[in-house]
């Protein structure tokens, strides 16, 4: 058979074949793939002619494209086929925009096609091993997220802020660049920590709602991590947050879905106290005692086994700040026994410990709820001995809560028993007097 009857078999245009015949150009023809070829009708005459070459190489016949990749000519019919590399990057976005097929594929040598690929891993794997955080980098805010944690007990609130702040700044820096995977979830768990508290101390300072945006974030940072030591005491804060926000019944939903995640029994400890003096404050005397008995249970099975507990402070839980809870819990009943008792322990614990686990606010809420359970008694002597050490705190230290416990306090001291007793409108002003100069009101305008 003639080029000629071969080209006409194929269907290709006489005009290609005068052209290929002036060549000098003769093929032996074998079986050949009749899709492929139908394929290239549809094409203008310069690919056809291309795809005509490539066919008579294939069978063994030399045409003007026997060079192969990398060698002179292949730039020029990669051009025709509107794919042209000249480097691993122009290779690969030829791969991004979807171009290898066709006659671009055929322009592509397989060597290039696989040191491309190689070269593009070992590039990822050395930038996925760099980093900008060393161990003294995240030693050092460990450091820093526990001396904070535990100076903040003893130390008023708005200077805390400015130092949580400053390093919960230098996390953020590090979180924008890179870092191995570990890492990144450790700089996430530092985070979230310092968003708690910061949440505290928004608290503190009677600022709930930028509290609840704290709290949230620092949840946020716990979903990142993973850290179910994180989620659960975040979810105990953003109970009491809701609790000081007059909305107990969220604060409870709040305080029992962090039972999911509180692994250890200082976390269950926890939640089950800030869960009970909710349920004291809506009014359920049941499910306030079912989680009292709740708590003494998982007190009994307490260790140091979680990471709060490790950091302590803030994220603590000792028996002294459990007291305080209860004495709270028992003034919204109007249980002025038990209230007493648990108030005169909270307050001989953090009175007899070592100052720098002192808890001020603690101790000062206790003492303030020890009044109200004297005056629960009758005893106004006993009320006014319990708040003097209170009165005396300078207004750096006198957190948005006291205030509010100290309000109900006064609201007491209104009883048709107290009216008329000097002692109750001498003790009335000096409350009025230490609510005009708490720690919040104290903190200057900004310009």
């Amino acid at each position: 058979m003639s080029i000629r009857e071969f080209a006409a078999h194929l269907g290709v245009h006489e005009r290609l074949v005068s052209k290929w015949e002036a060549g000098g150009a003769r093929v032996h023809p074998r079986p050949i793939n009749q899709a492929a070829l139908d394929t290239s009708l549809a094409r203008s005459d310069d690919v056809v002619r291309a795809r005509f070459t490539d066919l008579l190489e294939h069978l063994g016949t030399p045409g003007p494209r026997s060079a192969r990749a990398g060698e002179p000519g292949v730039e020029a019919s990669a051009a025709a086929a509107g794919a042209t590399y000249s480097s691993d990057a122009d290779l690969l976005a030829l791969i991004d925009a979807g171009a290898m097929r066709g006659d671009a594929l055929a322009a592509i040598s397989e060597r290039d096609l696989i040191m491309a690929a190689a070269h593009e891993a070992s590039e990822h794997a050395g930038q996925a091993e760099s980093t900008n955080v060393g161990a003294t980098t995240l030693e050092q805010l460990d450091a820093d997220v526990t001396r904070i944690a535990n100076d903040y007990v003893h130390i008023p609130p708005v200077p805390m802020m400015v130092e949580m702040l400053r390093v919960r700044r230098r996390v953020y820096r590090l979180l924008e660049g890179h870092q191995r995977p570990a890492d990144t979830s450790h700089l996430y768990l530092l985070a979230g920590t310092l968003s708690g508290l910061l949440a505290n101390a928004s608290t503190d300072l009677g600022y709930y709602d930028a509290a609840g945006e704290q709290i949230r974030a620092s949840w946020a940072y716990a979903e990142l991590c993973g850290h179910n030591g994180l989620r659960a005491w975040t979810r105990g804060m953003h109970a009491l947050i809701e609790y000081w926000s007059e909305r107990p019944r969220r604060g409870v939903l709040l305080a029992q879905s962090g039972h999911e995640y509180a692994e250890s029994a200082t976390a269950k400890v926890r939640l089950l106290n800030i869960e009970a003096r909710i349920w004291s404050k809506i009014g359920s005397p049941t499910d306030t005692d079912r989680c009292i008995r709740a708590a003494d249970d998982a007190r009994e099975m307490a260790a140091t086994d979680d990471l709060h507990d490790e950091v302590g402070g803030v994220f603590g839980f000792p028996d002294a700040k459990s007291q305080y809870y209860a004495g709270a819990t028992y003034i919204h009943l109007g249980e002025a026994e038990p209230a007493l008792a648990a108030t005169r322990r909270a307050i001989e614990i953090y009175a007899n410990g070592p100052s720098e686990k002192r808890s001020y606010g603690a101790e000062s809420l206790a003492r303030v709820d020890n009044a109200a359970a004297h005056l629960i008694n009758g005893s106004l002597d006993g009320a006014a001995e319990a708040l003097h050490p209170v009165l005396g705190l300078s207004e750096d230290r006198r957190i948005v809560q006291l205030e509010a416990r100290l309000t109900g306090v006064r609201r007491r001291m209104a009883a048709p028993s107290f009216r008329n007793a000097t002692e109750a409108r001498f003790l009335d002003e000096r409350i009025e007097e230490f609510c005009g100069a708490t720690a919040a009101k104290g903190i200057p305008p900004g310009n």
